[in-house]
């Protein structure tokens, strides 16, 4: 026997009378924080918006999502429609940004996503769709001061004679963090909307995994030195680490190939991540 509703009514009357105009509709978007290591820094793309609003600054790759659109093909579509980058690299949600004051045009509730992409990635990106240009960052941040509740850290973005830099304030609260930022005076242009915080944000889970999942391979090629490894693992963590510890743990999640590269004229030892990693972790 079907179920009915209050009304009197059975699923397939309900949905043949629904009328959907009945409530606003917000608008949705997707966003990508897509980052990688080159030449031992940590890299940031961004696009150089071509319309309203935020006309001329840079920004966050994305857009609307389609109607009938998944959020994840979104992502893919956009990507390639506004940065060229269309495959090669790993993404995965962040965080839902749902201010309602956040775009003046409507109201967006925009899906964040981390994206992590090898080296090669740099060269095949460029401007498409409403982006004017596209742009390689360098990031960079450093906490200024903390305690227990707090930290107020200082976040750099850094292209040719573009420097952006901002003041960011966390305080822990009882189930989140609560994020504010502040552009500094010496800045040369601004970041659009609220993307300073979602960077903010992507910079801690690929700090925070990145000893101990697979996620820092997703900046390296297939094959890679130890070497190579350290460096970017460096540059995602903004710090040195000693080099005999840090090779000893690594080496957990690794299989040597068993081919070599020359470097400075030696023949070094190349090695994969082990896909098996976290499966063997949590099976031991």
């Amino acid at each position: 026997m079907e179920k009915r509703n209050r009304d009197g009514l059975t699923e397939s009357e309900f949905l043949a009378k629904y009328d959907d105009s009945m409530f606003r509709h917000p608008s949705n978007t997707v966003d990508m924080v897509l980052m990688t290591v080159s030449q031992g820094k940590l890299k940031l793309l961004l696009i150089r918006r071509g319309n309203h609003p935020w006309i001329g600054q840079w920004a966050l790759p994305g857009g609307f999502v389609e109607f009938d659109e998944d959020l994840d093909h979104a992502v893919l579509r956009e990507l390639k429609e506004e940065t060229s980058v269309s495959d090669d690299f790993y993404f995965t949600q962040l965080y839902t940004f749902g201010s309602t004051d956040r775009d003046p045009r409507t109201r967006v509730i925009s899906t964040m996503y981390l994206a992590l992409t090898p080296e090669e990635n740099i060269m095949k990106a460029k401007a498409g769709d409403d982006a004017a240009e596209t742009g390689w960052f360098t990031v960079t941040r450093t906490v200024v001061s903390q305690d227990d509740n707090h930290q107020t850290s200082k976040l750099c973005l850094d292209m040719d004679n573009v420097h952006m830099a901002y003041e960011i304030t966390d305080r822990a609260k009882r189930n989140y963090v609560e994020t504010d930022s502040r552009l500094l005076e010496e800045s040369t242009e601004e970041l659009a909307a609220d993307h300073i915080k979602a960077i903010n944000m992507a910079l801690d889970l690929l700090r925070n995994r990145a000893a101990s999942t697979g996620i820092l391979f997703n900046v390296l090629p297939q094959e890679m030195t130890l070497r190579e490894i350290q460096n970017a693992y460096e540059a995602v963590t903004g710090h040195k680490t000693d080099t005999g510890n840090f090779r000893r743990d690594i080496k957990k999640m690794l299989i040597c190939t068993g081919n070599t590269r020359k470097v400075s004229g030696k023949d070094t030892a190349l090695y994969r991540f082990n896909p098996m990693f976290r499966y063997l972790e949590e099976n031991l």
